[in-house]
């Protein structure tokens, strides 16, 4: 089904697309107040779902938050357990494990995520700097 183009949906995959972006719907939302105050939540969230839909971003769930990734490549994430961001690991992707998992379950796998959780450079420099 062909959907629509609209001007919110433009003005929303502008915010969100391209690599190393994640953004909740409700940081999708306080872009849009400073610029297009009259786009609601239910628009972006109806959005970002069309968006991942059409494979143009994906939307990624971990410890109780949803996350909408600007690149729609599969890849995997570090999340930091101190600040709450989530990063992109500069990382080949593992087709193998695609495959092995094929093989073993004799499902189609799509593709998988694997997440890491630690601590971010950036909290742990704040860390450092606490304790010298």
């Amino acid at each position: 089904m062909q959907r629509r183009h609209t001007r919110q949906k433009q003005i929303i995959q502008s915010i969100i697309e391209g690599p190393g972006k994640h953004m909740t719907a409700e940081e999708v939302a306080a872009v849009l107040k400073e610029t297009e105050p009259g786009i609601g939540m239910a628009t972006v969230y109806r959005n970002l779902n069309v968006l991942c839909e059409e494979g143009i971003i994906q939307k990624i769930c971990e410890r109780g938050h949803s996350f909408y990734d600007g690149n729609p490549m599969p890849h995997d994430h570090l999340y930091c357990c101190s600040c709450g961001s989530v990063f992109d690991i500069d990382a080949p992707y593992d087709q193998e494990a695609d495959k092995k998992t094929a093989a073993g379950t004799g499902a189609r796998i799509i593709r998988h995520s694997t997440a890491f959780e630690g601590i971010c450079k950036n909290c742990l420099s704040k860390e450092e700097r606490q304790w010298n």
